[in-house]
């Protein structure tokens, strides 16, 4: 096995974990959240009892002490009231009022089919006040944030922001591209969402397993950013008027470099004074540094209104319920079932105490980066190691990986994944120590990499299956040659650089060679800025000269993308563009096909006087304006492609001209309406154009436009107005 492999492998498999992380693949980002889940498991954050944060619970004992759900707005009325008058700070509400209530008069006489009109209706609806208006005052007595429920479907209900929302970014990025993004919202009855002084989103945004690990402060809902609702109670409960969202840039930790390339929002702020800000993620989420369920966070509603709860002064307080039947249970990193409403008030005393977990906006950069050092490290050393060093140094790698995330999660707060730079070197260590227990494995199928890069897919096959084939020697065949070359290719080279000329020679072969390869031929040999290719060997092709026809038609589409491309680039750079021309020749007959070469080194090529008349075709069609043509036995073997006679050509040794023909397109073009038209005025260009009456080429070039609109020829004219210019230019 050459010295070079091990390494190269290695390093191979370095570059695609890199890659990895560069395009983050959501199997690699969910592998990341359950390390992330492991750490607040082994550490949750401690709940602390004292915190201002509570949760009135509509729980089971509530509502077998007050009746079933749902209950009369007038209920509610009186847990706000007693809320009010207990001095609660700010309250929220978890639950949406989105239709009337049905204990309403009018609704209860429509139950008991009592029509409106009935004077006991009347007397009733003149004594019984409606629940939602009564609901109504007293939230307009406190300090009331109402929810809302956004969905992914359009609703005609339209958002309204009871708070400013500033945002800090540069003219080219719109936060609400950033944020989750929602089409609709269920919104409370309009005398109930008037009532509040604030208004925010009770949805959370689970994970692809289900798990909430991270809550939006901002939403995009229908196209405007409204808050969440313990964003808004917060806003609330401190006398704020306004939000601030700043850019990732705004985080406490720069980065110099980006491997990601990862921009977005980077901090939340409640308030102008940044006293109150959060760190979040690009999206404007904040991580879950999650407690788990603690019941001390919970006093039941009937307990509020019967007065027999606990003071709530000064608190923040959210209404919810825990009762299973109202199915409002979530799972976080260290509980499967969760009320929703907790995690609201997890995210509140988060804001309060400043606990917060954050992924640096620099973290992936720093794994990737380590993943960089151990790789090269083990890339370095393990060649040089026995095994049992090999297993040590890769042993050693892991723990130390780990043992990094784990320290910066318990004394800093951040998210790193230790599993993405341990996982990566890991795969470093096993390509090398595979390598070097399997090394007559290894050089064989050296051979078989070796082989495939000068010689066609299927001869690699034949190959691999039959090494007898690894011989001097050839067979004659009936082949199909071509030899595609750039025009004044010294000209262009004269005015770039050595790696700008490399650039455009690989943009310029590669989809060339596709072509190719698409259509069952094989490469020969690259020549500078050609392409020599053959059909009908090493595999039987009857019908390589249409095969090859197609090639180049396609060759010809694939140039006319490729120079547009070229155009943008060049229009970006303050560049002038010169579009790539070639010239290709298509010959066909009998060649000697065969490994050609020495003993030592060898090539699996053709040759033969029909090679060079291909040679010589492509070396005519300059003088004619057009970009293919083709000798007599490929239009034979071709007859249902679009071609035009143009000429003969002597050939050195040969007393009988060749004669030649110009593709013009394949069968789409002599099927159609106008296609002998077509021909004889592309034929008349030809000539023009040979003939130096460059004004009449044009002339008749854009006769044949409107003839050939809709057959796929506009790379063919574009080609041909190119060359006019070219001939404009040389003559000028």
């Amino acid at each position: 096995m050459m010295r070079w492999l091990q390494p190269a492998l290695a390093s191979f498999v370095l570059i695609l974990a890199l890659a990895l992380r560069l395009f983050d693949p959501p199997l690699l980002s969910d592998f990341r959240s359950l390390v992330f889940d492991q750490y607040q498991r082994l550490s949750p954050r401690p709940y602390q009892p004292g915190l201002p944060v509570r949760i009135v619970d509509i729980d089971d004992e509530s509502l077998a002490q007050l009746g079933q759900w749902p209950w009369p707005r007038s209920l509610f009325a009186q847990l706000l009231e007693q809320l009010r008058k207990q001095g609660a700070l700010a309250v929220a509400m978890d639950i949406v009022f989105a239709e009337p209530d049905r204990s309403s008069t009018p609704r209860m006489l429509a139950t008991w089919g009592v029509p409106l009109d009935d004077p006991i209706a009347a007397e009733l609806g003149r004594r019984v006040a409606d629940p939602d208006q009564v609901l109504a005052a007293e939230i307009a007595k406190g300090r009331v944030v109402a929810g809302f429920v956004l969905v992914g479907h359009k609703t005609n209900e339209p958002l309204k922001r009871k708070a400013g929302l500033a945002s800090m970014f540069g003219k080219d990025v719109d936060p609400k591209k950033l944020v989750p993004h929602f089409a609709g919202a269920v919104l409370n009855i309009p005398a109930i969402e008037d009532s509040a002084v604030g208004s925010g989103s009770v949805n959370v945004v689970p994970d692809r397993d289900g798990i909430v690990r991270r809550v939006p402060m901002i939403l995009n809902g229908g196209g405007t950013l409204v808050p969440s609702l313990s964003a808004e109670v917060l806003r609330v409960a401190l006398g704020e008027k306004q939000y601030i969202l700043r850019a990732s840039g705004a985080q406490k930790y720069k980065r110099l470099f980006s491997l990601s390339g990862e921009q977005g929002i980077g901090e939340f702020s409640i308030g102008k004074s940044g006293k109150n800000s959060v760190v979040t993620d690009p999206t404007a989420q904040v991580w879950l540094h999650d407690t788990g369920h603690r019941p001390q966070r919970f006093v039941s509603a009937w307990k509020v209104i019967a007065g027999q709860a606990p003071s709530l002064k000064g608190a923040v307080v959210f209404i919810g319920t825990s009762a299973a039947g109202l199915q409002d249970l979530r799972s976080t990193p260290n509980w499967s079932a969760i009320p929703g409403v907790e995690i609201h008030a997890q995210i509140v005393e988060q804001i309060i105490t400043g606990n917060f977990l954050q992924r640096p906006i620099w973290a992936n950069d720093l794994e990737a980066g380590l993943l960089l050092v151990l790789g090269v490290a083990m890339i370095g050393l393990l060649p040089w190691l026995r095994p049992i060093g090999c297993a040590l140094l890769g042993g050693a790698s892991v723990v130390l990986a780990v043992s990094l995330g784990w320290w910066a999660f318990a004394n800093l707060g951040w998210l790193l994944d230790p599993l993405y730079p341990a996982g990566g070197a890991g795969a470093v260590f096993l390509t090398m120590l595979l390598l070097s227990f399997q090394r007559s494995d290894v050089e064989r199928r050296r051979v078989r990499e070796a082989f495939r890069y000068y010689l066609a897919p299927a001869m690699v096959e034949r190959l691999a299956a039959n090494p007898s084939l690894l011989r001097l020697g050839g067979e004659m065949r009936d082949t199909t040659i071509m030899f595609c070359d750039i025009r004044d290719f010294t000209t262009i080279s004269e005015k770039m650089d050595a790696t700008a000329l490399t650039a455009l020679l690989n943009d310029f072969l590669t989809p060339m060679t596709e072509a190719v390869l698409a259509h069952e031929g094989t490469i020969d040999k690259y020549i500078g800025d050609s392409i020599m290719a053959f059909w009908n060997a090493p595999l039987d092709e009857p019908d390589h000269a249409r095969l090859a026809c197609l090639t180049t038609l396609d060759m010809r589409r694939r140039l006319s993308i490729l120079n547009a491309q070229l155009a943008e680039r060049a229009a970006k750079a303050g560049q002038e563009h010169r579009p790539i021309m070639i010239g290709i020749g298509l010959n066909s007959g009998q060649a000697c096909v065969g490994n050609l070469g020495s003993r030592e080194k060898f090539n699996y090529s053709v040759i033969g006087d029909n090679v060079n008349l291909a040679s010589r075709i492509e070396g005519v069609s300059k003088g004619f304006g057009l970009d293919i043509l083709i000798g007599e036995q490929t239009r034979a073997g071709a007859p249902d492609m679009a071609a035009i006679p143009i000429g003969d050509i002597f050939v050195k040794g040969k007393t009988v001209p060749a004669r030649l023909y110009a593709l013009i397109g394949g069968p789409e073009v002599t099927q159609s309406v106008n296609g002998a038209s077509l021909l004889e005025v592309l034929a008349e260009a030809a000539q023009a154009f040979k003939s130096g009456d460059l004004a009449a080429a044009a002339a008749a070039i854009e006769t044949a436009r409107p003839l050939g609109a809709g057959l796929g020829l506009d790379p063919l004219f574009e080609h041909m107005t190119n060359a006019l210019a070219a001939a404009s230019n040389r003559a000028g």
